[in-house]
Formats: structure tokens, sequence, C-alpha cells
């Protein structure tokens, strides 16, 4: 079973994570549902990377949040077998970071910044998620030099400016979370209003 599992998104970063703490105490069942070899989930499936997971998270009042387009396992790590149990962790990604990974950016682009970045995650990257970008201003001409798309669209966010910008600015920030890759405008996002409000109270109750 799961006894803690965490997601993050981060402006900082350019896809999205995950990570679980897992125990086991049991055994596998057999063909005929009976107690199996001693067998963990990890050696059983097996699991070493690469595959997909969807993932379903119910809070105290039952409301629930779905990852829809599912996460895949980056890594297993810290693998605790004992006598009784085994403890370990997965690392989670979204399918992005592992097409990043396998997939370089060659030609050379030239006029609106935010326009070759949309370019360069749906036909470099094939991003099918939603994109949202804010417009820029000051034209960049530049060549991929087969570097990875994430590199890329972070080298650009830093020489971004807005479409109405003038003096100086604070940059663009390029990042993705459940709902999609952002490109956005540091200036836009502090200066405008607050979608949501969260009160902590360290307690499940309102």
């Amino acid at each position: 079973f799961i006894v803690d599992f965490r997601y993050y998104e981060n402006v900082l970063a350019n896809n999205v994570t995950a990570s679980a703490t897992i125990v086991e105490t049991g055994y596998q069942s057999d063909d005929s549902g009976g107690a199996g070899g001693k067998q963990s989930t990890v050696d059983g499936l097996p699991i070493r990377g690469g595959e997909r997971t969807d993932i379903t998270i119910e809070d105290a009042y039952g409301n629930e949040l779905t990852l829809e387009e599912g996460l895949y396992v980056n890594r297993l790590r810290d693998v605790d077998p004992g006598t009784s149990k085994d403890v370990y962790f997965l690392d989670f990604a979204s399918k992005e970071f592992f097409a990043n990974e396998q997939t370089r950016v060659v030609k050379r682009y030239e006029g609106n910044i935010g326009d070759n970045v949309e370019k360069i995650l749906k036909d470099v990257l094939k991003v099918e998620a939603d994109i949202e970008i804010d417009n820029t201003g000051a034209p960049y001409n530049f060549i991929g030099n087969d570097k990875k798309p994430f590199y890329i669209c972070t080298w650009l966010a830093s020489k971004s400016i807005p479409e109405s910008g003038k003096g100086g600015s604070a940059g663009y920030l390029f990042f993705q979370t459940r709902d999609g890759f952002h490109f956005k405008s540091i200036d836009k996002i502090l200066g405008g209003e607050a979608k949501k409000k969260y009160i902590f109270n360290n307690s499940t109750q309102l």
C-alpha cells in the first residue's frame, strides 16, 4: 500500500513529477487464489522504469482528482527488503520528460519567440497537451544546435520580453502543470489576480 504520495508542479521545472512511498507486507496470490511464492510487486510485474500509471487521489471528503494523462515510472529507488515488509520509492514523470530525453532541436528558427516555442513543442516534442503562451516581442533568430527541447524553451524564456513591454522586463518562465505547458511572462504573472486561495489549518476539518 502507498503510505505517502507527493505530486509536484513548479514554475522552475519543465515537467511535472511525483513520488510514492510504498510498503508491501503480504504475498502475491497464485493462479488458484492461494498464497504464491513470496515475490514483491517490483519483481512480479516487473517494474523497471517507463511503465504508465493512472493515478486517482481521493481526499477525506470524497473528492477525487485524476491525472488524466497519467504519469510514467522514472525510476525505482531505495529498495529496503525485509523479513516482514518491503519498502521502496517510485519516482514518476510526465511522458514529455521521456520524449525530451530522446529528441533534439536541430533546425534554424526565425521571428517571434513565442511562435517558435509552440513549434518546438508541437513539431519536435509532439506535445498533445494544451499549450499556453504569452505574446512576446523582439524577434530572435537561433539554431537548435542539437539541444533538447526543454533546454531550448528555457533558454528562450530568458531572452523573451512581453509584446507590449517597455524598458526592463523580468523575463519568462517555461513550465508544465497537469493542464499543459506554459510559457508565461513573469511580469504578467506577478501583476495578475490570484485564481485560488488556500487556508492551511493543519487539519482535515474546515
